[in-house]
């Protein structure tokens, strides 16, 4: 395969056909998921590349779903099996050399390397090679206005330093007269770029046109002092000089190097012989490619004989045990032939222990540098001169593993841009000016393998593969928890994979196994532990009794105890050293291991009393907000009864529908979370009680899986507590979450079970609405004469209490089972009458589920015009409310109206948007529109009369015509 970013941007399969991607926003996606290939983006950033920060659609991840879809497919089966869902959103899994960006990285790092060691034959090769694989400018076609416009800019420059460098070894191979024209042309294009006026100055001294080098010299004055207020910079001016007289040096001419480096410090001679610091390269190393590139690049930036702008600084940082110190080191080794005048580096020691004083390194550094210890001056500043004096001029790389902050690294810093500094810390140096930082990431799953499989052999591997990664999912990606797990298995001749995964798998054990000799991983995150402050301390073991995936400041304030602004600082401040990680604004979430970290920390320095009062201030927050989402999903459902929530941690408050989905849907797994933890310790009113306020997104996005575990779990604290309202409760909940999986048998039992306990409470609504489920799973048991008495029953007691939405949703039962018998005149009339009083009642979104059906039923009496004026008005309201099901229904019934009408090209078009829709949600119904569009045949599905279902015993729009808990 082939994927094309330095151009237009292009994908083509292993034939060699290219794939047909429209110009627009599936274009941009494509080019979104290669700029970032192989590493997972997330769905804010894809978002971001495809609409642009100031058009994103309301809901983003639904959109982007779709998006993703629609780029499979014009992808092809065999590319676009190429994306993949990856936390948090999609990655682009491409093999080496198969990206045009990647091949030219490479090609570049290669002549960089070879003009840094003055081989200027290969250093022309190499650039050249690198230059040829463009074929224009870089993302040609990807529509503007959204965040690739910076990637656009960010690889121009690349290309730009390619030129540069490709320039500079022509030069000095003397192609000086047939360089005249394309430099000219670049400074034309880049007239403020000064190593491009310099050697366009030397390209014309080189070929005799000497009044017009210092005629170029006087132009780039002219437009600096004209367009920028400024003189040109000392290397241009010396320059300039040295063509004015003619200066011998001009024959080979490079700007102050290593060569000019011979200055006397002012404390004693030194005879200067490079200092080789670094610390051996680790023989295993893997991974990490394109933070590899990233940072050769960068440092890259130090080297050429043009070396200039402000000092290269580039600042790692990542939590203990990612790899920074590993990253770093191997990458100065690859750069070190980048500066032959020596490599310093120091262990700062900023975590853990003393940190080191900056003058202790200062004079260490200087002692390398050549200068005998009675040179090295006593005072700290005096130091801090005569170190940058030395370095000035000539190429050096410093490296500083593990620095506690800023004030630390300044005095280190050398004065010459022709040197680089490369720095390691788990802070991430807010207060370091000019530094490019990087945040080093946890390993992917094919390089955790890679990893682990370099260190133990093939042969182990692959021998149990699914015990490897049982093992590597414990890792989750921690370097140096795989090379710990990994060096005991190689230490245990008679341990095999199997074992080590099994002794990892208890989580009370899982910290002490994962120790050998002087590493262990309960070590590593000891260091940033004892670091914290008081307040950092308590905050980080609390929040490791959190049980969901992530945390936002409002439910961390309330966990905490603390007012949210203190929380946010306190949070901030965990995520600065990466004791947190930060997914996106105002969400927090654990390492998998540093959790277990902080809730060992929690049960060894926190009460129990308090330990309990932070969870329940934790699941109650939980429960009150989202009980407010389901209060504004279904205003007119029935809701549970909460006591008031504490008023310094208020419930969230939602604007309307979309705020309170969106919500619910970031919330989801700590939703879930809780529900399990609640039953756990015991805390069942808020085990029963939680997933009744999760009734609306459960059936909204069917999570049915999360809907039948919560719901069980639910059941069990509802008996618990000898509750039994709480169980008719949950039965109820529980019959809808089994129906939305066909267990039909199941469902009736709840709701059987249900019925008996409300109707001997005296419980009528409690009572309808178990009779309104009961009769729609009746229904879909093929039991729709029953269904139609039980229905009515329900309908007499909302009509007798005078409570329309369940009169309505009675009706919508009763067309459902009316349509299953055949009888579409009578299903007809109960649609309209839900239609009515849905429309009085001003509930949009059972309006457009109503006219949803409504134009199924009219299809199916053959009024086609009807029929496709409910559907498109259906497909607007459900989208208007976030009804996916309905909608993508809503697209289906306007397809088969159009087959049926012979408009075969309309059809496939909405059958296209119907599955685009409902295949992310595992609707049944997608399943057969895809049979349909594989199919290419121009015949409707249109349905028999009979008025069967699709789906072998799923629902059509499953639990959304109940009644509700």
């Amino acid at each position: 395969m082939e994927f094309s970013l330095l151009g237009t941007v292009e994908a083509s399969d292993d034939a060699g056909v290219l794939c047909p991607v429209p110009r627009g926003r599936l274009r941009n996606l494509l080019a979104a998921l290669l700029v970032h290939a192989d590493a997972a983006v997330s769905v804010d950033a894809l978002a971001a590349c495809v609409w642009g920060e100031e058009q994103l659609p309301r809901r983003p991840r639904e959109a982007l779903q779709v998006m993703v879809v629609r780029l499979r497919k014009h992808l092809g089966p065999e590319v676009g099996a190429r994306i993949t869902s990856a936390r948090p959103g999609y990655r682009l899994l491409v093999q080496p050399g198969e990206v045009d960006l990647h091949r030219f990285e490479e090609l570049l790092r290669r002549g960089s390397a070879a003009l840094a060691t003055q081989d200027w034959p290969a250093a022309r090769d190499l650039l050249g090679k690198a230059l040829a694989v463009w074929r224009g400018d870089p993302l040609s076609d990807v529509r503007p206005g959204t965040v690739l416009d910076r990637d656009r800019d960010a690889l121009a420059d690349l290309r730009l330093r390619a030129r540069i460098q490709l320039i500079e070894a022509r030069l000095r191979l003397g192609g000086h007269a047939e360089l005249v024209a394309d430099v000219a042309a670049l400074v034309q294009d880049h007239p403020f770029d000064e190593q491009l006026r310099a050697q366009l100055m030397l390209a014309l001294y080189g070929c005799g046109r000497r009044a017009e080098a210092l005629e170029a010299f006087q132009s780039a004055r002219r437009t600096f002092v004209e367009e920028l207020g400024i003189e040109p910079g000392v290397e241009l001016r010396e320059l300039h000089r040295a063509v004015l007289v003619d200066s011998p040096r001009l024959g080979q001419w490079a700007p102050p190097g290593p060569a000019a480096a011979t200055r006397a410090p002012t404390h004693g001679a030194v005879d200067w012989a490079g200092p080789a610091q670094l610390p051996a390269d680790l023989a295993d190393f893997t991974g990490r490619v394109r933070v590899v590139a990233q940072l050769e690049a960068q440092l890259a930036k130090a080297t050429g004989a043009w070396a200039r702008g402000p000092l290269v600084l580039s600042a790692v940082n990542g939590a203990g045990g990612i790899g920074k110190t590993s990253l770093a080191v191997h990458v100065a080794h690859r750069v070190a032939g980048h500066f032959p005048d020596g490599q310093l580096h120091a262990d700062l020691h900023g975590t853990g222990g003393v940190p080191a004083e900056p003058g202790e390194v200062l004079a260490r550094f200087l002692r390398g540098l050549g200068f005998p210890p009675e040179g090295v001056p006593a005072d700290l500043e005096e130091r801090g001169a005569l170190y940058r004096t030395t370095l000035a001029a000539r190429r050096v790389l410093v490296l500083l593993d593990n620095v506690r902050d800023a004030a630390q690294v300044r005095p280190l810093l050398p004065g010459s841009s022709t040197c680089a500094v490369l720095i390691t810390s788990r802070s991430t140096l807010p207060g370091l000016d000019g530094a490019s930082r990087l945040t080093l990431d946890f390993l992917d799953p094919d390089e955790a393998l890679a990893l682990f499989t370099h260190i133990v052999g093939c042969r182990t591997t692959t021998a149990d593969l699914e015990a490897v990664h049982a093992v590597l999912r414990i890792c989750a990606g921690l370097p140096l928890a795989i090379r710990i797990a990994a060096g005991r298995l190689g230490a245990r001749t008679d341990w095999s994979v199997q074992e080590l995964a099994r002794r990892m798998a208890d989580e009370r054990l899982r910290l002490g196994e994962l120790a050998v000799e002087d590493r262990a991983i309960r070590t590593s995150f000891a260091v940033s532990y004892r670091d914290l402050t008081a307040d950092q301390a308590r905050a980080f073991r609390l929040l490791g009794l959190a049980e969901g995936p992530s945390l936002g400041v409002p439910a961390a304030a309330a966990l905490l105890g603390l007012p949210t602004a203190a929380a946010e600082q306190v949070l901030e401040a965990l995520a600065d050293i990466h004791l947190l990680e930060s997914p996106g604004r105002g969400r927090y979430q654990f390492h998998d291991l540093l959790r277990l970290f902080a809730a060992e920390c929690a049960q060894a320095s926190e009460t129990p009393a308090d330990r309990d009062a932070a969870v329940q201030r934790s699941l109650g927050w939980y429960l009150a907000s989202s009980a407010a989402a389901s209060r504004v999903l279904q205003p007119t459902r029935r809701h549970v009864v909460l006591d008031p929530p504490d008023p310094r941690w208020p419930a969230r408050d939602f604007d309307g529908f979309d705020a309170a989905l969106a919500w619910c849907e970031t919330e989801r797994g700590n939703l879930v979370a809780a529900v399990a933890q609640a039953t756990r310790i015991g805390s069942h009113e808020i085990g029963w009680k939680l997933p009744i306020t999760m009734w609306d997104l459960f059936h909204l996005r069917r999570w049915h899986e999360d809907n039948i575990n919560c719901n069980e779990a639910a059941l069990a604290s509802a008996r618990a507590l000898d509750d039994r309202e709480a169980t008719a409760w949950v039965l109820n909940s529980l019959s809808a979450a089994y129906q939305a999986v066909g267990r039909l048998a199941e469902a009736a039992d709840c709701l059987d079970r249900a019925l008996e306990i409300r109707t001997a409470l005296g419980d009528l609504r409690g009572e309808g609405s178990c009779l309104i489920n009961l009769g729609y799973v009746q229904v879909e048991m093929d039991r729709a004469a029953e269904a139609v008495g039980t229905l009515e029953r329900a309908l007499d007691i909302f009509r007798a209490i005078a409570l329309p939405s369940g009169e309505a949703t009675a009706q919508t039962n009763l067309g459902e089972a009316h349509q299953k018998l055949g009888d579409f005149t009578a299903a007809l009339r109960h649609q309209r009458e839900a239609l009515r009083i849905h429309a009085e009642q001003s509930d949009e979104f059972r309006v457009g589920r109503a006219l949803t059906n409504l134009a199924e039923t009219l299809f199916r009496l053959d009024r086609l015009d009807e029929a496709a004026d409910h559907a498109a008005r259906g497909h607007q309201v459900n989208r208007m409310t976030g009804n996916q099901v309905d909608e993508g229904i809503a697209w289906d019934i306007l397809g088969q109206v159009h087959a049926a009408r012979g408009h075969y090209a309309l059809a496939r078009q909405h059958w296209q948007n119907a599955h685009a829709v409902l295949d992310p949600l595992s609707h049944p119904r997608a399943v057969e529109i895809g049979l349909r569009l594989a199919a290419r045949s121009p015949l409707t599905d249109r349905p028999a009369p009979t008025g069967s279902r699709p789906g072998a015993g799923e629902p059509n729009r499953g639990p959304h015509v109940s009644a509700g808990p």
